[in-house]
Order: structure tokens, then C-alpha cells, then sequence
């Protein structure tokens, strides 16, 4: 059997009508199948992706694109594939990258693989690929790897490094959540350098306050518990071993989990002091305290302060974002990110 005949290609879509057609028939050039989760859409979606030839699961209302992956998971793996190539619905991806991700998968086939988009930050509009300096680096920290692209929806899964992880969180969350959990648990992830359209106008139902919020607080507050079990447990940066282990401890109910993230965001910045001072008491003993923190090649002050100086950077994504609206344009972010926050970690 051809080994891309193990490969299933999925798509999450809301909304998609103008587009999703011409990404199943680009994906159709390199896959024999490809399934479509209809996320509740309102503008005949399901009907477009049926008529270019993709299976169509419909969701009956919309619940975010992390319940479409669960669910396009879940069929991908009832009829036996092992791997799937999800790709978002909008066109801002490129089918005929297809290629490059099956390469590297026969080459590594337990490694995640994901898109990368800022070999041309040019393409991206600013405000995106600040927010997506950002989450690098925060992600890559929680993940004990260098993620090039953290943000990237066209990614290649082993359905086994699914199976190995419990999904709790929704929405856009759940593809932080993935990377965050599968390298913490000790699997690469390979970035691909792939090409990026940004449509002028193109609508997004990402939420900027709603989402980028959510994934804030998931990312900080995992850090925050991974580094108090590595204080507790030197030697160890692996801290997610599996459903129910690690962070995953404090997802008792969706009210709970709120209010834990809610408190570990208000407390990281002492937290983060306390965890460097445990980290330099440790290094006086010879102890490896809080592992990962060094792990980067980053100078473990920065790292520190990075998390420290979250509330200056969201001042002043405040003052740019007033600044807009008056038309003024200052820019203040895209300085004060590249400087704390663009460290591209040691490269092997």
C-alpha cells in the first residue's frame, strides 16, 4: 500500500463557502481522502466541500475549531489511518506544500510536523506576527523546543501522538494545547518553512481579546505548574506524562480550570522570582531545579524577565492600539517584541 494512503487530510471549517472548495481539491492532488468537519456554519459549507468531493461531517451548532480537530481525529483514526494533514479552510495555505510534510513524515514518522510562515514576515501583517513572536516563545518554552511558527493550522499529526495526549481545552487553545502537551511529553516537532496568503480583507474568526486571551492564559499557567514540578523534581523537563499528569491536574471542571488560570496569571510574576531564585539556589548545590529553564540557550535572567515584563507589553499593546484608532500609528510593540521576545533560541 502507498504509505500517503495511511495519510488523511482534515479540515475544520466555519464559514468557509468561498474558499473551502479550491483547499479540498488542492489537498484531493495529494491525498486520497479528505474529510471536512462542518463547524456549524450558516453559509452552505457543508454543501461546497461535498460537491468538491470531501467527506463532510456537520456539527449541528459551532463550538470552535478545537472540537471540529477532536472529532475529525476521532474519524480519522476509526477508519485507520495513522496520520493526518489538517489544514485550515480559508485558502491561506498552500495545497501543493503537501509534498514537503509527507517527505519529512516517511523520513520521521513520529514527529509532529508544522508550517512555518516567518521566513517571510513581510507577508504577515504586524500585528499578527507580533502575536505570533510571542506565543513562540512562550510556547516553545512550555513544549522544552524551539517551535518555529507556533500559530500555524497546517500541521501533520501521527494520530498516535493524539492518542498519547488528553485534549481538554476548545477553540483555538486546543493547537497550543497539542504542541504544548506533545513536547512536553517528549516529542518532536519539526518546523517546515511553507508559503503564506494573506488575502487583502480576508475576514478571521479569530477573536483577538477572546482567543489570544485564552491561549495567554493556558500557556502561562502550564508554565507555571511545569516549573513547580521540576522545582519539586529535579533533573526532569518532562514533566506531561500522559491524561491526567502535569497540568492536566487541574482541570477538575471548566469552572475550576478558569479560576486556576485566572490565579496563576495574577501570581506569575512572583512566581517567576521565586522559581529563579530556586533555579540559582539550586546551581549552588549542584542541583538541577527547574531544568527546562535553561534548556533554551536563552540566558535564564531573560527568560525570567520576558515573564515579568508581560504587563509593560500589554500597556503597550494598549497605547498602539489607542494610537490606531487616532491615527497616529506609533508602533510601540513591534520594538519592545523583537527585543524580549524574538530570541530564536540556541539552533543545533
Amino acid at each position: 500500500m502507498n504509505g500517503n494512503a495511511l495519510v488523511c487530510g482534515v479540515i475544520p471549517a466555519y464559514n468557509a463557502r468561498e474558499t473551502i472548495a479550491g483547499v479540498v481539491k488542492g489537498v484531493f492532488r495529494h491525498l486520497e481522502t479528505v474529510i471536512v468537519a462542518d463547524d456549524g456554519s450558516t453559509d452552505g459549507t457543508a454543501e461546497a466541500a461535498r460537491e468538491a468531493g470531501a467527506d463532510v461531517i456537520v456539527l449541528a451548532e459551532n463550538q470552535g475549531k478545537g472540537s471540529a480537530l477532536r472529532v475529525l481525529f476521532a474519524e480519522a483514526l476509526r477508519r485507520g489511518f495513522t496520520t493526518v494533514l489538517a489544514i485550515d479552510a480559508d485558502g491561506q495555505h498552500d495545497p501543493d506544500d503537501i509534498p514537503l510534510f509527507l517527505r519529512v513524515h516517511r523520513e520521521h514518522p513520529e514527529v509532529i510536523i508544522t508550517g512555518s510562515r516567518m521566513g517571510a514576515p513581510g507577508q504577515i501583517p504586524r500585528h499578527r506576527h507580533n502575536a505570533m513572536l510571542v506565543a513562540r516563545f512562550f510556547i516553545s518554552l512550555a513544549a522544552n523546543q524551539f517551535i518555529e511558527d507556533t500559530q500555524c493550522g497546517f500541521r501533520l499529526y501521527p494520530l498516535s501522538v493524539i492518542g498519547s495526549i488528553l485534549l481538554l481545552k476548545g477553540r483555538y487553545v486546543t493547537e497550543t494545547e497539542i504542541l504544548i502537551k506533545a513536547g512536553d511529553s517528549g516529542t518532536e516537532i519539526r518546523s517546515l518553512p511553507i508559503k503564506a496568503h494573506y488575502p487583502l480583507g480576508q475576514a478571521t474568526h479569530l477573536r483577538t481579546i477572546r482567543d489570544i486571551g485564552a491561549i495567554s492564559l493556558y500557556v502561562i499557567s502550564y508554565l507555571m505548574v511545569k516549573w513547580g514540578i521540576e522545582g519539586f523534581r529535579p533533573g526532569i523537563d518532562n514533566t506531561y506524562r500522559g491524561p491526567g499528569t502535569g497540568r492536566d491536574v487541574f482541570c477538575l471542571s471548566q469552572s475550576f480550570d478558569r479560576v486556576f488560570e485566572t490565579v496563576t496569571f495574577l501570581t506569575c510574576l512572583p512566581l517567576s522570582i521565586l522559581y529563579g531564585l530556586w533555579y540559582y539556589v539550586g546551581r549552588v548545590f549542584s542541583v538541577p531545579s527547574i531544568h527546562s529553564l535553561s534548556g533554551s540557550g536563552i540566558p535564564v535572567r531573560d527568560v525570567l524577565s520576558s515573564v515579568i515584563l508581560l504587563p509593560v507589553l500589554l500597556f503597550v499593546s494598549i497605547v498602539d492600539l489607542v494610537g490606531n484608532h487616532l491615527g497616529i500609528h506609533p508602533d510601540i510593540t513591534s520594538g519592545f517584541v523583537r527585543r524580549h521576545y524574538a530570541n530564536p533560541w540556541r539552533q543545533e
